[in-house]
């Protein structure tokens, strides 16, 4: 039996990535979520005298709401386990659904471009992600090409290359239904969001590499969703007038 686990100080070589991708997001994210509530309210002057109360108070939650996000992010990357026995590859994770696959079913082990590896079971679902930030990684690149020839994989999909700008997709199109009037973007932009949701709910709730906190906080999407698609048919019924006076 070999096990592998995360190297020393691994987890500094990908706070920097997720810092990058998570800060601009969650600041536009703040950034949207004042203007939509400004513009929507009744009382819009009002609003607009205790943004310099709320703003700070907003950003504040939303930094220690990252900090403790990256503390937990940090614990489970580093409970990473990855055991091979006579016939089995298993990764523990701590929180996260344990995936155990046998030589004889792997599909396909694929080397990535930032030096990650993929093996692909005989079911969609069963995929062990393996970190750069492996120790003994010469090693684990041995066993794996001696179970099956490693694939090398220097492209992207379409999907994986432009995944870091679906969050402001995403914030672009409620900004679109939860402020313009127009019934043709409104509905464009309201069916696009919710298809976006869904999928995205979908795949990270049938995912085995995403931890269980993930997956609860995920729950919130239902409520989002419930909010856009009573937003559409009000635009798109003329149920309620959202155009200001």
């Amino acid at each position: 039996m070999k096990i592998f686990k995360i190297k020393q100080d691994g987890f500094k070589e990908i706070r920097k990535q997720m810092l990058i991708r998570t800060v601009p997001i969650m600041l536009v994210a703040v950034t949207v979520g004042i203007v939509i509530s400004s513009i929507n309210s009744k009382e819009q002057t009002d609003d607009i005298n205790v943004l310099p109360i709320v703003i700070p108070l907003v950003v504040a939650a939303v930094g220690y709401g990252m900090y403790l996000g990256l503390n937990r992010q940090r614990a489970i990357f580093e409970s990473y386990y990855l055991t091979f026995t006579n016939n089995l590859i298993t990764r523990e994770q701590q929180n996260t659904p344990t995936v155990s696959i046998y030589f004889n079913e792997v599909k396909a082990i694929i080397k990535h471009k930032n030096g990650s590896f993929t093996i692909k079971g005989k079911d969609v679902t069963d995929l062990i992600q393996i970190p750069a930030q492996i120790e003994s990684y010469p090693e684990l690149e041995t066993i794996l090409q001696e179970i099956q020839p490693i694939e090398f994989k220097d492209k992207v999909s379409f999907l994986e290359k432009y995944q870091s700008l679906s969050g402001f997709v995403t914030i672009g199109l409620m900004l679109c239904v939860y402020t313009l009037n127009n019934k043709i973007i409104v509905g464009i932009a309201g069916v696009t969001l919710v298809a976006l949701m869904l999928w995205s709910f979908i795949k990270t709730y049938k995912s085995k590499n995403v931890d269980s906190k993930t997956k609860k906080n995920m729950w919130w999407i239902v409520i989002v969703l419930a909010s856009v698609i009573a937003i559409m048919i009000f635009k798109l019924t003329g149920v309620v007038n959202m155009q200001k006076p």
